[in-house]
């Protein structure tokens, strides 16, 4: 019995391109092209509706269609109205790129109606550098070079093999494409959708807890306590703080761009080596992240994580940049589509599970932990514990263990407040990465 189509998902391919300088020109123009469709629509919108708010302040009726929309069909139907007075040299540039600008300007209205999200702002030239294609402006010609419409075959700095062949065969299809252009490199990002079978789930026979942290950045064990990961963190943008903090400096003596007054091509190429020593240390994340969750993923059947509040732990300005460099919430976002892929599966513990105050060998409950004692010592059993090695070893063994006191409350801000209504944009405890929550009643 044959089994059914594999399920289609979809997934990023991110490769850096090597243009010239007439591509990167044209490059250039793209991003341009959509940044001032995107602005000058929305200069548009807000010119019409002070209009009307100006005539019903005077006691003008004003109706409903008088009003221009903010879907993304009203917004583009708006350009093809204006785009010949606004913009005559339209037509340089691929049109899937204008059609993108109104889908993020009509998403960006939506997301202000709805509440989350201020009101629309325009692009600065001086922020931003990409722009999104339709799946059908860009294709790979072979496993080394990209053809993008109106720019041409792009070399591509590593091979394009993996997507080529998904490609080739018919399971995988680009749906957009976004180029990307900063610290004088470039980018092309492919949204495709592919067809990938996901492999049942594994039965729980390899577990591991992941508990995260500053000082050692991932650290892993079984449920029995042995360690079995163990991943320094290397500090990343520490590292290369001195180095950054010159390049910086140089940048500010030059003249940059203020109103009015054009940056010099001094300010121009510091500021470029400033910008390639940050996407340098995001690579640097990036690539030990993926490293990291790959593994978990592939040779781990059951993988237990805390739910992690990082918002309210970036509020803790002291250690605000070194969380941020940690990156746990990428962590865990790579970690929960990777386990789907290779047949594995995530759990977050509770929130407010005390992993690090709790002994993995007897369960007692500490009432205080400091975050500079990096040693857990049980006073109940005597034991004697990396704090970050006990913590993975409470995590690891989470699924089989109640919450607890038997509540979920007990463990929470004073055990008196419904888990639904406690704060959790409270700041944790960032060092480690885990709640500290008081000690359950009856421990």
């Amino acid at each position: 019995m044959s089994g059914g189509p594999s399920p289609t998902i979809h997934q990023a391919y991110r490769y850096a391109i090597d243009p010239t300088p007439e591509q990167v020109a044209q490059l250039r123009s793209h991003v341009g092209g959509a940044r001032f469709a995107y602005n000058a629509l929305l200069s548009l919108v807000k010119e019409n509706w002070d209009e009307n708010r100006a005539r019903k302040e005077v006691g003008e009726e004003v109706r409903k269609e008088n009003y221009l929309g903010t879907a993304q069909l009203d917004l583009q139907k708006l350009w093809y109205e204006k785009r010949d007075e606004l913009a005559p040299w339209w037509g340089a540039n691929a049109s899937s790129a204008y059609n993108y600008a109104h889908v993020h300007l009509a998403r960006a209205f939506a997301n202000w109606k709805k509440g989350t999200a201020r009101f629309p702002t325009p692009r600065s030239r001086r922020t931003h550098h990409s722009c999104t294609l339709a799946g059908s402006a860009v294709r790979l010609v072979d496993s080394h070079h990209v053809r993008i419409s109106r720019v041409g075959e792009v070399k591509t700095y590593e091979s394009t093999r993996k997507l080529y062949r998904h490609l080739d065969r018919g399971t995988g299809r680009i749906l957009s494409a976004t180029l990307s252009g900063r610290g004088g490199r470039w980018w092309v990002s492919l949204t495709v959708e592919v067809e990938r079978p996901l492999p049942p789930t594994r039965p729980p026979e390899r577990v591991i807890g992941v508990d995260v942290g500053i000082t050692a950045l991932y650290t892993g064990a079984s449920p029995s306590g042995e360690q079995v990961l163990a991943v320094a963190n290397p500090h990343h943008l520490v590292v290369t703080e001195d180095r950054l903090a010159r390049a910086q400096r140089v940048a500010s003596r030059r003249q940059g761009p203020r109103r009015g007054v054009a940056p010099s091509k001094r300010w121009r190429r510091a500021n470029t080596r400033v910008q390639r020593i940050h996407a340098h240390v995001a690579d640097q994340r990036r690539n030990l992240i993926h490293e990291t969750t790959t593994m978990l993923a592939k040779n781990y059947d059951l993988i237990v994580v805390e739910d992690l509040n990082v918002t309210g732990m970036l509020k803790n300005h002291a250690l605000a940049r070194h969380i941020g460099d940690a990156a746990w919430g990428e962590f865990v976002r790579q970690l929960d589509y990777k386990t789907k892929w290779y047949g594995s599966a995530l759990v977050k513990a509770d929130r407010f599970y005390p992993s690090s105050k709790t002994c993995s060998r007897c369960g007692a409950v500490k009432a205080k932990l400091g975050l500079n004692e990096r040693e857990y010592h049980c006073e109940a059993c005597g034991l004697v514990m990396d704090r970050d090695l006990n913590a993975a070893t409470n995590l690891a063994g989470w699924p089989s263990k109640p919450t607890p006191a038997g509540t979920r409350s007990v463990a929470g801000r004073g055990g008196e407040v419904r888990p639904s209504r406690q704060n959790t944009d409270e700041p944790a405890h960032p060092a480690e990465a885990s709640t500290e929550a008081p000690t359950p009643v009856g421990a």
